[in-house]
Formats: C-alpha cells, structure tokens, sequence
C-alpha cells in the first residue's frame, strides 16, 4: 500500500526530521521516502497508521520522547578533552569513546581503559555518565593522581548535556575535580 508521506506528516505535526528521531533513522532515509526515491518500508506505514488512530493524548506521550531525544547523546564516536580547572589543555589529554545502546567504551592514548554506561534521566533532562577507568601501571592523571606499580581503577560520574556539538561539565576524578568538555565526532558505521 502507497503512502503519502508529506501528507501523513502534515496531518500528525510532525517534521521529517522528528520522524527520523522517532525512527532512529538518517534524516536523508526519510526525505528519500518523501520523493518517492524510496518506497516507506511496510514498518513504517504500520507505525505511522498507529500514530494515526492514536487517541490525542497517546500521541502526545509519544511525541514527548522527541523533546527528550533532543536532550539525549546521539549514539557515536566522541572525543573527550579533560584539564584542571583553570589550567591549559595539555597536548594529548583526551580520549576517544563509543557511545552504543546504554554502553561506554573508551580509551586514551597513554593506555587508559574505560567502559560503563550512559542514560538519560528525563526528570532532570540531564545525561548521567558512570564509567570505570583503568589506568595502567604507573600511569598518572592530570591532577597527578597516580596508579602506582600495578595500576589502579577510578570510577568516575558525570551529569553532562547532549553535545551539540560540545557539552562542558566538572567531574570529581579520584578526589579533584577535573573539567570535561565531550564532543560528537560522528556516528557509528552501519
């Protein structure tokens, strides 16, 4: 069955680019749909004649996750630069990281390790970082914190916004506060 997507879209309020939120899609996907260079794949049109016969106050619960998903961490590659509070970025001080489905993996080009896990709390509209560094033997962090002969294990929370393209925050790092600034490379390949 062919659908007018433009039409469609109209008649819920809805953006091509709030459609592809919802859908987690390229918003190309969706103006590739709404040519016809593309056929809307039969998911969507079910999707969409839900959204359809939703009663009003369902779509709008359906719709609030658009106003939250603008406040959340795309998936992706992120840089992170890290400092003392008030003194210069050093060269090297920053790390790459993984953003996937809850999960954080990351690493720094002296050998630091980390993973843990990201969500979005929507009550505080805030994303909340709990990662766990490893740091290698002997390595030292930028507030001279020390892992010793056998290395050490930091655990590290942060409350930080979505990085469009940046976000800024002070994090407590093994006692001293360190200020963290993440920034969206790209997205992960599919």
């Amino acid at each position: 069955m062919k659908i007018d997507l433009k039409t469609t879209l109209k008649g819920l309020g809805l953006k091509q680019t709030e459609l592809a939120k919802l859908l987690d899609v390229r918003p190309r996907t969706v103006s590739q749909w709404a040519t016809g260079e593309t056929a809307v794949p039969g998911p969507v049109r079910a999707y969409l004649r839900v959204l359809n016969k939703l009663p009003e106050r369902a779509r709008a619960d359906e719709f609030n996750y658009l106003k939250e998903r603008n406040k959340m961490l795309d998936e992706g590659i992120y840089e992170l630069d890290y400092k003392v509070p008030g003194g210069d970025q050093l060269p090297g001080e920053s790390a790459l990281c993984v953003l996937r489905s809850g999960k954080i993996l990351g690493s720094d080009r002296w050998g630091g390790v980390f993973q843990g896990s990201y969500e979005f709390d929507g009550a505080r509209e805030t994303n909340m970082l709990h990662v766990r560094l490893k740091m290698p033997p002997e390595g030292e962090l930028v507030t001279g914190f020390s892992g010793g002969p056998e290395g050490a294990y930091v655990d590290v929370s942060a409350e930080i916004d979505r990085a469009t393209p940046a976000s800024k925050a002070v994090v407590n790092v093994a006692g001293d506060p360190i200020e963290l600034e993440i920034k969206f490379v790209g997205p992960l390949p599919r």
